[in-house]
């Protein structure tokens, strides 16, 4: 049997953090820049989804089904587990199932933009709402437009000035810096992970 990878939420945005450490300390790489940015991507979308979603899920998804639609999904998950020898009985469970198994993840426009509303950041009496200023804003879009730039790259030859770059990453690391630690909605439930992601926005705001 191979290795087994297993990770959550939160150690998808912590690794994604690791790499955009790395990839902003180590430009040897000539595509550093394209990495650095899908890291920094990966990593405020994790932790805004982190941030947002608490201890629910749900308020980080989105049912995009219709009804009908819907019905026709739960019939299918009932005869699946019917096949290999189980009989749903609780409609409320098959419900639930069927509704997260469709759901999508919100985009993450949508994360930041509940990221900066008090209705779904006070979780706790500790809570912090983010508040984004125009100069991390223009960050913020400049990574996602070169992130979905290298994602969905058309033919075409690309030349992308990086020098000088670095204010892009500072704004937006002071961001995700916010959400992972300053926020208090992150749950972390192994101080060692709490503790690592410390050290790595140390690397960036040294």
């Amino acid at each position: 049997m191979g290795d087994i990878l297993r990770t959550d939420e939160l150690e998808n945005a912590i690794d994604f953090l690791e790499k955009a450490t790395y990839h902003f300390n180590n430009k040897e790489d000539s595509y550093w820049f394209k990495w650095l940015m899908f890291s920094l991507h990966g990593a405020l979308y994790g932790f805004g989804v982190c941030a947002v979603k608490g201890t629910s899920t749900e308020r980080v998804l989105e049912m995009k089904l219709g009804e009908k639609k819907f019905e026709q999904k739960k019939q299918e998950t009932v005869e699946y587990y019917r096949n290999i020898g189980f009989e749903v009985k609780d409609d409320k469970l098959l419900d639930s199932t069927v509704w997260y198994n469709q759901s999508q993840l919100l985009n993450i426009w949508l994360i930041l933009k509940y990221c900066q509303d008090e209705s779904y950041m006070t979780q706790r009496l500790d809570s912090k709402v983010l508040k984004i200023t125009e100069l991390q804003q223009e960050a913020i879009d400049k990574m996602i437009l070169y992130r979905n730039d290298f994602a969905h790259f058309k033919p075409k030859g690309l030349s992308v000035i990086t020098e000088g770059a670095d204010w892009i990453v500072n704004e937006v690391i002071v961001v995700i810096k916010f959400l992972a630690l300053e926020s208090n909605n992150v749950n972390y439930f192994k101080e060692a992970n709490k503790v690592k992601v410390i050290q790595l926005f140390e690397q960036f705001l040294r």
